[in-house]
């Protein structure tokens, strides 16, 4: 019954906010320094580099310009002989300096269905591991189990629902908008995160290569505990040093959209992921440390104070004694209200037609303008943001009548299946 009341509650904050306008929120708790969502949106992105083959002869010199740009994963990489990308987050600063992830608390992995017998000893007493989260769908489970770690539960959770199929668009255009708003996406990062709260000791959270599901539940995690949006893209590119592929055209993509539809990281998971912000301190107290050699654990929420409860009851007061009471003044007669104007009539409008469309994401509501519930246009269901970047699909044509006057509306769709109309001339062709 709890569940079903979260994935409810999700549900309706998914609609709700999809269309709502900007906010501005406020600065983690974890740094005090200038957070990354004041940077601009539009940044220039590095230039696309192509990957060669591992054993290649130009991958050497690929690899060591990787290394160069966003660090060496071998500094956080686990060596097992059963997986490749399997990394300790642990150790990470925050922004300001002055805290870091705890080591061998916190792991990210390709999937675990080829760990050998020493891999799970690896795992299990050496760093700890109580916990596996699985973020594949159930097919990639079945197809490849994970092997069992000794005294670790394994927790399936698919942010891609029962199906991942990427439409023929490849893993970056399908990622971008899937693992941002898809309905099974939220409440699965929802529960992810509770997920960290509950347990004292290490867990280990993989998809299948360990570089798209899990890297956005990284950024997560990451951008909750503070740390900076390079130290971020550094450990998501990472991954193509383990013979992996991502680009960091991706994981821009991923926070222009959700920059431009929820202001910052900070009011997407709270707002959307519905990951509060008393959760998001908690998560701190867990899993950061002071960076320097003490070690000190940073500080624990505050609780509200109990009330104070007497020790012995209060006696009741000796009620004083009763005035003869005096005889009531007669009160003014009111005067008649005034009877309340009638409410003005909406214009009349009528639809004199409608039209279906099939047009593919190449189009834009231009900045700040109004969008409606319906094709009447009486009830607003919001502004397009004051930088429009998100692409909207045409799905219908409605020909209205108003006042004497002819004018034409769009419904329009985004990538997550929210609907809203839209003046005609408001939306621009971009393609």
């Amino acid at each position: 019954m709890q569940r079903a009341t979260i994935v409810k509650s999700l549900s309706l904050a998914w609609v709700a906010l999809s269309l709502s306008g900007l906010g501005t929120s406020s600065a983690l708790a974890a740094t005090t320094a200038t957070t990354p969502e004041t940077t601009p949106t539009t940044q220039t992105a590095a230039p696309t580099v192509t990957q060669p083959k591992p054993g290649s002869p130009e991958y050497p010199a690929y690899l060591a310009d990787q290394v160069a740009q966003y660090g060496d994963v071998k500094d956080t990489l686990i060596p097992l002989s059963g997986t490749k990308n399997t990394r300790d987050i642990g150790g990470y600063k925050t922004s300001d300096g002055k805290w870091k992830i705890r080591p061998n608390r916190i792991f990210r992995s390709d999937n675990l269905s080829t760990l050998t017998a020493s891999d799970a000893t690896t795992l299990s007493k050496d760093h700890h591991v109580t916990s596996i989260i699985d973020l594949r769908t159930p097919g990639q489970q079945a197809k490849q189990p994970d092997k069992a770690i000794p005294g670790a539960s394994l927790t399936s959770i698919s942010v891609l629902g029962s199906l991942a199929d990427t439409n023929g668009k490849g893993d970056g255009e399908f990622y971008n908008w899937q693992l941002e708003f898809g309905y099974h996406a939220v409440t699965g990062y929802h529960q992810f995160l509770n997920m960290l709260l509950t347990n004292p000791n290490a867990t280990l959270y993989h998809c299948s290569s360990g570089k798209d599901r899990t890297g956005i539940g990284t950024v997560l995690i990451m951008t909750i505990l503070g740390m900076d949006r390079k130290t971020i893209i550094n450990d998501y590119m990472q991954s193509n040093q383990t013979g992996r592929r991502v680009e960091r055209a991706w994981i821009m993509e991923y926070y222009r959209e959700i920059l431009a539809r929820y202001g910052s990281m900070d009011k997407y998971i709270t707002d959307l992921l519905q990951f509060t912000p008393a959760q998001q301190a908690q998560l701190r107290s867990q899993y950061l440390v002071s960076a320097d050699d003490a070690q000190t654990p940073y500080p624990a929420p505050s609780k509200p104070a109990a009330p104070v409860v007497p020790s012995t009851p209060t006696p009741a007061p000796t009620p004083e004694p009763t005035q003869p009471s005096q005889p009531e003044k007669p009160s003014k007669p009111t005067k008649p209200s005034k009877p309340a104007k009638p409410h003005k009539k909406q214009p009349k409008t009528k639809i004199i037609s409608t039209k279906k469309l099939n047009t593919k994401f190449t189009y834009r509501v231009k900045a700040n303008k109004k969008l409606f519930k319906d094709a009447y246009l009486q009830k607003l269901k919001g502004h397009a943001p004051k930088k429009s970047v998100k692409k909207w699909k045409l799905i219908k044509l409605a020909k209205v009548k108003s006042k004497g006057k002819i004018s034409y509306h769009y419904q329009i769709k985004d990538r997550a299946g929210h609907q809203a109309w839209v003046v005609r001339n408001h939306v621009v062709k971009v393609k």
